[in-house]
């Protein structure tokens, strides 16, 4: 009620009261309640058919253009001006779930810090595999290296044994050559 009291004074407030009874004879308009920017709700009828009334908004501040007032209505008047809720909703209800939006919007927050440093931390850990990974190939590379000569000899030998083995690597042999002059033409 704080926020009322800010934007409309206590005479004003005493008139909506007065406005929100629905037994005084001949009334066409009445006061419905607020929402937290200080905008008014009400139902009236033009024809006095009391059964279907019509619902509007009176802003608070007034705007250029009536698009603008969208931005300041929340749902819950919004579902009621569009007749998907009965009742209208009520201070508490509105505060509550601005309070529930701001809770929201933390908790997101948090969710959002969180599954950064979880990537951050995949990261880190990729990497430290990565050097690791290139630190082991480095060691495996080195004696390699020394050892170049003897395990080219030792490759040449198994190879030697396993040529005539090794349909493939015939086959691999034969592409060294020419192919013009290897190819054969048989007789039918």
């Amino acid at each position: 009620m704080d926020i009322i009291k800010q934007k409309h004074p206590a005479w004003k407030r005493l008139l909506h009261k007065w406005q929100a009874k629905r037994n005084v004879p001949f009334r066409r308009k009445f006061f419905m309640g607020y929402d937290l920017y200080g905008n008014t709700y009400w139902e009236f009828t033009i024809d006095g058919n009391m059964t279907r009334l019509r619902r509007k908004l009176e802003p608070f501040k007034e705007e250029i253009f009536k698009v603008d007032y969208f931005k300041t209505i929340p749902p819950q008047w919004l579902q009621w001006l569009r007749r998907t809720r009965f009742d209208a909703p009520s201070l508490d209800e509105l505060v509550s779930d601005q309070l529930r939006q701001q809770r929201l919007k933390i908790l997101a927050q948090q969710a959002d810090q969180k599954w950064q440093l979880e990537k951050l931390r995949l990261e880190e850990e990729n990497k430290v595999k990565l050097l690791h990974e290139l630190q082991r190939a480095e060691l495996e590379s080195a004696p390699k290296i020394e050892n170049k000569k003897e395990a080219k000899k030792t490759k040449e030998i198994h190879d030697a044994d396993n040529s005539h083995e090794d349909p493939w690597k015939q086959a691999d042999e034969s592409r060294n050559e020419n192919p013009i002059q290897s190819t054969t033409i048989k007789p039918r």
